[in-house]
């Protein structure tokens, strides 16, 4: 799985390309009325690399011990 994580990222490079091509050049192929699905689809894009930090960081942490309480006692 770990191999495959900068895929997130490039996918969601390529998904918010595609939604900035469609904005400029969108009209012929999905009418006048386009924008709407290229903001979309570059939204979800945007939220493809937002989640690769998250998901890179899951895969590459060590599991570590498990922290102790340093909380002060009161009396």
């Amino acid at each position: 799985m770990r191999k495959y994580v900068i895929l997130i990222p490039a996918l969601g490079v390529a998904v918010c390309l595609a939604g900035a091509a469609l904005m400029a050049f969108g009209a012929g192929l999905l009418g006048e009325n386009h924008t709407g699905i290229a903001t979309v689809i570059g939204i979800v894009g945007i939220g493809l690399i937002g989640t690769s930090g998250a998901t890179f960081a899951a895969t590459s942490s060590k599991k570590s011990p498990k922290r102790q309480n340093h909380q002060l006692e009161v009396c």
